[in-house]
């Protein structure tokens, strides 16, 4: 049989009633979050940096021009990412735990921090719905191997990375995972990773160095971050960061690399920020330190805090779903000194099955993909950290229902192996 004939065969072979379910919940959500109809002059908020989503250039992964050239930058943008959020996330919630995981998904997903992005022309809602899409084909392909399954996981993986260049972080051991139950499929599978990391170069290294993208990120981190922090600054100075007292008088200054002023006023450490200041910043990263710095402050990051979006939902119409599901989103909310713990429900399940499926794999993977991801978003800039986190926040909270979800499967599998065994 060919590769058509099997994918006709394989879709055939799906109950499609058993997603009724699922098609429910998708519908419902959507209405009870179907965005109002904006100001006429201002159908969706356009930002100083949304230009950037609209053309081609300025250093941008291509993700964000090819979706906004395909849908535009008015109504129907917002409806159109209104609805692949909700869709994307409850596919990933159904897959993971069932009907509960979808419901809970698309509640999550309605709350104000995630919805509040699909009324803009940025790369966040974009962002956030590729990477429900990415986990749920992770799910979807871990469980059974197909042509259809891997093509809509590349897919998914290829585009998610190519919005953002950091986002690459959340793929590399999702795909761990993959190979580790699908060793057959290896060269695909590496050929995938390789595609997506090649991307993540383009963009981080040889398109960031055009475009002076770094130097941007690490004056932000030096004056917000690091000077400002006595024993934090100290280690820096050590490893070479000028200590002079010409950056004195620019603390605090958010992106004072856009001010004309700030680079004549500063020689030596635009010295350092172009020779040394890459360099440095990465050693200091294979450090202790940075994680320790993530533990301080993670949990300050992802709080609720009401005042937080306000430059971003001045002027918008939101739905009342918005911030009625604001305190589900509180609650899927563990405090980082617990978020491990997590890891012990896989565990437990594997041990009791006195094996390892799938399911387990991709839980463990999962809680080392969003670590990743958090670690190398709250280190690369300190500029809005309620956008960059917005991927973070979301894929944070669900881990307890990924978790919950490798549970439900080892059961399921050990009452079918049950079922199946031979009566004595």
């Amino acid at each position: 049989m060919n590769a058509g004939a099997a994918a006709v065969s394989a879709v055939r072979r799906v109950d499609w009633r058993s997603w009724l379910p699922f098609a429910v919940v998708v519908l419902g959500a959507s209405l009870v979050a179907w965005p109002p109809v904006q100001h006429p002059e201002m159908p969706i908020k356009i930002f100083p940096d949304s230009g950037s989503y609209l053309s081609w250039g300025y250093g941008r992964p291509p993700t964000g021009f090819f979706f906004y050239t395909l849908v535009g930058s008015g109504r129907p943008a917002l409806i159109a990412q209104t609805l692949l959020s909700i869709a994307s996330w409850s596919a990933f919630g159904w897959l993971a735990l069932g009907l509960p995981g979808a419901i809970a998904a698309a509640a999550l997903v309605m709350a104000l921090p995630v919805s509040i992005w699909n009324y803009a022309v940025l790369s966040e809602s974009i962002t956030l719905s590729l990477g429900a899409a990415v986990c749920a084909a992770s799910i979807a392909l871990g469980r059974r191997w197909s042509a259809p399954r891997f093509i809509a996981w590349l897919v998914a993986a290829v585009l998610f990375t190519g919005v953002r260049a950091e986002n690459f972080f959340l793929v590399p051991p999702l795909l761990l995972a993959l190979l580790a139950h699908h060793r057959r499929h290896w060269l695909a599978l590496l050929a995938a990773g390789a595609l997506c990391a090649a991307l993540f170069v383009t963009f981080s290294v040889v398109a960031d160095k055009e475009n002076r993208n770094w130097q941007i990120r690490m004056t932000n981190l030096v004056l917000t971050r690091i000077r400002p922090e006595r024993e934090l600054r100290a280690q820096f100075e050590a490893l070479g960061m000028p200590s002079g007292p010409e950056l004195d008088g620019w603390h605090g200054h958010m992106l004072a690399a856009y001010d004309p002023a700030f680079a004549p006023a500063t020689p030596e450490f635009q010295h350092w920020l172009d020779t040394q200041s890459r360099p440095t910043y990465l050693r200091w990263l294979a450090t202790a330190e940075p994680h320790r710095q993530l533990a301080k402050w993670l949990d300050f990051s992802l709080l609720r805090r009401d005042d937080a979006f306000n430059y971003y939902a001045g002027g918008l119409r939101l739905p009342r779903a918005a911030t009625a599901t604001f305190p589900f989103w509180d609650a899927l909310r563990v405090p980082f000194k617990f978020w491990w713990v997590l890891a012990a429900l896989p565990l437990a399940a594997s041990l009791a099955m006195r094996r390892i499926t799938f399911a387990q794999s991709f839980a463990l993977a999962y809680l080392a993909a969003v670590y990743a991801l958090t670690f190398v978003v709250f280190h690369a800039d300190t500029g809005e950290l309620e956008r960059h986190l917005a991927l973070v926040g979301a894929l944070y909270r669900m881990a307890p229902l990924v978790m919950l979800g490798s549970v439900w499967s080892a059961g399921r599998a050990a009452m079918h192996r049950r079922s199946c065994a031979p009566a004595s």
